[in-house]
């Protein structure tokens, strides 16, 4: 009884006891999802590579807040898109950042050990560090920032050897934006993700 009206007085407060730990307990569960696809031995053939990709686009979408990521992405540019314009873009990003995610950061999982590092929280914020090491002594370290949107911890950006992925995109987009329009960053973002293909 005792710890029920103390769970209840913290959430009244706005903490949230279950929340300790998650962050790092998501980036685990997200990276040891993904590895164990790219590790996946019935699927290294290249004629499997769709197949790869699809399952590992399944645990970042599970995993990753793309809705909030692309609104970042896009700073005080999002405020005058309307809301079709934003769900188009938010589909864009997503495409767009799984394949920067997979050139940075999936190709280097293959054949490499992922350790831990400090977890910080602060309220609805986190940030994981991680480190991919390989077999030759390479390290690359990637941290994981997070938020919590309704008690669930979800990924909002990855930083890659000190890079912000969203914030590269801040910068691009915006760079586009000035020069250009939305509709001209739009189609600039087809046109890469089409040559991707």
């Amino acid at each position: 009884m005792r710890s029920t009206l103390c769970t209840a007085l913290l959430f009244a407060l706005g903490a949230t006891p279950a929340l300790a730990g998650a962050p790092q307990e998501r980036v685990r569960q997200t990276v040891d999802a993904v590895s164990a696809v790219v590790n996946d031995p019935q699927l290294e053939a290249s004629s499997k590579e769709h197949d790869r990709r699809e399952r590992v686009a399944k645990v970042i979408h599970e995993s990753f807040d793309f809705g909030m990521m692309a609104r970042e992405s896009l700073g005080p540019h999002w405020a005058d898109l309307v809301p079709e314009q934003r769900d188009r873009f938010v589909g864009l990003f997503t495409q767009l950042f799984e394949r920067s995610y997979n050139r940075l950061v999936l190709r280097f999982l293959g054949g490499s050990t992922t350790t831990y590092g400090a977890e910080s929280v602060d309220a609805k914020r986190a940030v994981v560090k991680t480190a991919l090491l390989r077999k030759g002594g390479d390290e690359l370290p990637v941290d994981y920032r997070l938020t919590a949107d309704g008690g669930v911890w979800k990924i909002s950006d990855v930083v890659v050897d000190g890079v912000s992925l969203c914030g590269n995109f801040r910068a691009q987009f915006d760079k586009t934006m000035r020069a250009s329009s939305y509709d001209g960053l739009v189609q600039r973002i087809e046109t890469k993700l089409a040559e991707e293909k």
